[in-house]
């Protein structure tokens, strides 16, 4: 998926006309800056997070914290996809695999350290991850991780950001941010606006399965379960 040079301002005039303010005065309802440009960032993330795509990768040096497992990412980084070490690349686990799946280590594995450092390490959420053992002194890696679509520096936003999706996501983004939007409205305004959010769920399913029909999995909008590509019939 190449990237789009679209602002978000753009969008933001169709956000406008679908919740019947005026862009050009200016809306008074709705705070361009903090609600309509914001929401459109955070509906990027969503999609992004929906649909893997598309990817920015980058290779960013961290320190790690001393005498704890427990470590949170840097600013901007979306998703740690692979960590290395002083020798060589860590094993990803996740979290059952140390609580469960115990093989050198025991069940109070968040106690362990060494001064080589890590060998190992897993997710929690976005933002959150661990190392084990954990290392006694800061020690430096590499994380190999996916930035965020819209910077996070960039907040408040402006109308410059720029959409890297293609033309066709447009409609599901200005869908997202209209919903968010109407939920200050409450009450019925809002219940009729889930049919947007129906529509911009519907949309990343499709899109995900259009990307790349090879992908073991997809994006279901039941609750957010993985669901398998249907196989291509013989007749």
């Amino acid at each position: 998926m190449s990237a789009c040079t679209t602002p978000i301002s753009t969008l933001a005039t169709n956000v406008l006309a679908r919740l019947e303010e005026n862009y050009t005065d200016g809306p008074v309802f709705w705070n361009l800056q903090f609600e309509i440009y914001t929401y459109l960032a955070e509906a990027e993330n969503d999609l992004l997070m929906l649909i893997g795509r598309p990817t920015q990768t980058v290779a960013v040096p961290f320190t790690l914290v001393p005498n704890t497992p427990w470590q949170s990412p840097p600013s901007g980084v979306f998703l740690i996809t692979g960590i290395t070490g002083q020798q060589s690349q860590l094993r990803k686990v996740n979290l059952y695999d140390m609580d469960f799946n115990q093989s050198s280590w025991g069940s109070d594995w968040q106690s362990d350290t060494s001064a080589s450092g890590p060998v190992r390490w897993g997710n929690l959420g976005f933002n959150w991850f661990f190392v084990h053992p954990a290392p006694t002194t800061p020690q430096s890696v590499l994380l190999d991780a996916i930035q965020y679509p819209v910077p996070v520096s960039g907040y408040p936003y402006t109308g410059a950001t720029t959409v890297p999706f293609h033309d066709e996501t447009f409609q599901w983004l200005e869908m997202y941010a209209s919903h968010m939007c109407r939920m200050k409205e409450s009450g019925q305004d809002f219940q009729e606006s889930l049919s947007l959010y129906k529509g911009y769920l519907e949309g990343a399913k499709r899109l995900t399965e259009l990307e790349d029909k090879k992908d073991t999995l997809i994006f279901s909008p039941a609750f957010g379960p993985p669901a398998g590509v249907n196989s291509i019939l013989r007749r």
